[in-house]
């Protein structure tokens, strides 16, 4: 058995293998997602109240996890703050301009976390990745208060999203996937617009605020590249209006196989209290991953099989 420090590029990128739980746990929401919203024909207004009520609590829940138990009180009051943010974005009279309130609370969350979880991170040279974390995550989100306030997608028949899905369903095809995926469009998607409206905006605002919060990051970076796969397709592969989204999913790919999560995020604090099975699903972390991260943390050696 030979003897090095566990923590580096092979364990931060790890083997593919690992986030394939991760991955389960993302197609179980996207079923139960879809389950609520369009196939249940909800109003997109009931399910952006839902998904907002969800996300106040979650953040509120998670504070107290990290203040009793992670011992991280500024991490816990940034996901309060976060949480202020949420309800500021969509929530707050248009007239006391909720961009900046929710933009500047944004950037205060993000960094209250990311001075309590520095002491947990493993890799402080690597915060470039934070900040792609970070910014990709806000860029979600702000996408979905966007949708809200300016593209009038929960005006109740779909709004602007309906005349997208409209346009990209009719427009002639260009790449082989296409006839494919416009068939879904018009069969699934135009008929129910409003719903589709409600559950996209939806996941853009809860996948963009794990990524921000570095929360349960590879789920969320599976949940954004199913986003950005959709919004690639929409517009069509070879479209150059859809260089955008290829660079979203660029980015969601680079902070998933990077463990991004784990570099000022919560993440890498959440690694060291949560149960092995939480970690491994979740998080996308085994048992030596968490043990060498941790005695990379502290200074320590850890064995490593040879």
């Amino acid at each position: 058995m030979s003897f090095s420090v566990t923590w580096g590029v092979h364990n931060m990128t790890g083997s593919f293998a690992r986030f394939v739980p991760p991955l389960g746990v993302a197609v179980v929401l996207l079923v139960l997602a879809i389950g609520f919203g369009p196939l249940l024909h909800l109003p997109s207004m009931v399910i952006l109240n839902t998904m907002l009520a969800l996300i106040i609590l979650g953040c509120l829940a998670v504070a107290a996890y990290l203040f009793v138990v992670c011992n991280r009180k500024f991490a816990a009051a940034g996901t309060v703050v976060m949480a202020v943010a949420i309800w500021s974005a969509f929530y707050l009279s248009s007239q006391a301009a909720p961009w900046a309130v929710w933009t500047v609370l944004f950037f205060v969350a993000v960094a209250l976390i990311a001075y309590d979880t520095a002491q947990d991170t493993a890799r402080k040279s690597w915060w470039p990745l934070a900040l792609v974390r970070v910014f990709f995550g806000w860029a979600w989100i702000d996408n979905a208060q966007d949708h809200f306030r300016v593209g009038n997608w929960f005006v109740g028949d779909g709004g602007g999203f309906a005349q997208t899905a409209s346009g990209a369903a009719g427009r002639p095809a260009t790449y082989f996937l296409d006839p494919l995926y416009q068939g879904f469009l018009r069969g699934a998607v135009t008929p129910n617009a409003d719903a589709w409206a409600g559950v996209t905006a939806c996941g853009e605002l809860a996948f963009g605020l794990m990524l921000a919060l570095g929360f349960l990051t590879p789920v969320a970076a599976w949940l954004s590249l199913w986003q950005s796969s959709n919004y690639i397709l929409m517009k069509g592969f070879l479209s150059h209006g859809a260089y955008t989204d290829k660079v979203f999913f660029i980015a969601d790919l680079a902070v998933m196989l990077t463990g991004a999560g784990l570099v000022y995020g919560l993440d890498a604090s959440l690694q060291h209290h949560v149960p092995a099975w939480f970690a491994k699903w979740f998080m996308g972390l085994v048992d030596v991953e968490r043990v060498g991260a941790e005695a990379s943390r502290l200074g320590r050696i850890s064995p490593q099989p040879t």
